[in-house]
């Protein structure tokens, strides 16, 4: 029987620590393979942030997890320093980066990933959901932490009989259904270039599907009624002038087209407009 793998619980923190351990805890009893734990978090010495911190480190300084459970933290930073709010553009800069990176560094080590969005600021979260569509696979996770009551209010670490917090998974729709550390993805490790990668990747999917319709599903009688279509928009009238056609005639030809593209996309429909941003790139850059 294969043997699971190993895997990696990330967390953003703010000045709650018991998000971590009390989410922690959850995945460990539905018997996760957790081998690691990365913490995220701004810079605030002598602050409800760096007491977050210590009660952390002394918590899994106890031995209450196994020692074998690696515990470590990751601090933004920008070029200046430390960062101690995620409230600038050279901020955000920093922790795209540095979620970016720990996600990174643990897919290419060959662990999954459960990554908890419940700590920390929110433009963390907004940044943790975007990594997690650039580099998840299927078997990773998101999680955001639900607790109420005594144990919200006493901010205990773990929970008691009875106390049930809860683990809500947030849907991730995945950039690719190949696994982004099999791509040239994993040579990257500035999440901005990565981002404009995938959308250089993305116009040349889309190019090739075009051109694929066009050359390979279009006749030789529909190719010119389509072009000038997208080319230069003109009306069905216009069209039909333009290549001694009936009018009659380019409708039939554009109603075929509608259908083919309706299936090639895998739409519910396809109407003129829809037509012209399907195919405006492969046109934009044919001779």
């Amino acid at each position: 029987m294969a043997q699971p793998s190993p895997t990696t619980f990330i967390a953003t923190l703010g000045s709650e620590a018991q998000v971590v351990t009390l989410s922690l805890d959850l995945l460990l009893n539905k018997d996760e393979p957790i081998t690691h734990v990365v913490v995220l978090h701004t810079a605030a010495p002598d602050g409800p942030i760096q007491w977050a911190l210590d009660r952390l480190r002394t918590e899994f300084a106890s031995g209450y997890y196994p020692p074998a459970l690696k515990f470590a933290t990751v601090e933004l930073r920008t070029y200046l320093g430390p960062l101690t709010d995620v409230d600038s553009a050279e901020g955000a800069e920093a922790a795209f980066t540095a979620i970016y990176r720990a996600v990174r560094a643990e897919k290419l080590a060959g662990r999954r990933v459960h990554f908890s969005l419940a700590g920390g600021r929110k433009t963390m979260s907004v940044f943790g959901m975007a990594v997690a569509q650039m580099l998840f696979d299927e078997g990773d996770k998101l999680w955001h932490l639900v607790s109420y009551g005594k144990l919200l209010e006493e901010k205990r670490m773990h929970a008691g009989p009875g106390e049930v917090p809860t683990l809500v998974e947030i849907p991730v729709i995945l950039w690719s259904a190949v696994s982004p550390v099999l791509t040239d993805l994993s040579e990257i490790d500035d999440p901005f270039a990565a981002v404009e990668r995938q959308r250089g990747l993305r116009l040349q999917e889309s190019l090739e599907l075009a051109r694929t319709f066009v050359l390979g599903s279009l006749s030789p009688a529909q190719r010119p009624v389509v072009e000038l279509l997208v080319r230069e928009g003109l009306s069905d009238i216009e069209i039909a002038e333009r290549l001694s056609l009936s009018a009659r005639t380019v409708e039939h030809h554009l109603r075929d087209v509608y259908m083919l593209a309706r299936a090639r996309w895998g739409l519910p429909s396809v109407n003129r407009t829809q037509l012209v941003a399907l195919l405006h790139l492969y046109y934009a850059l044919k001779p």
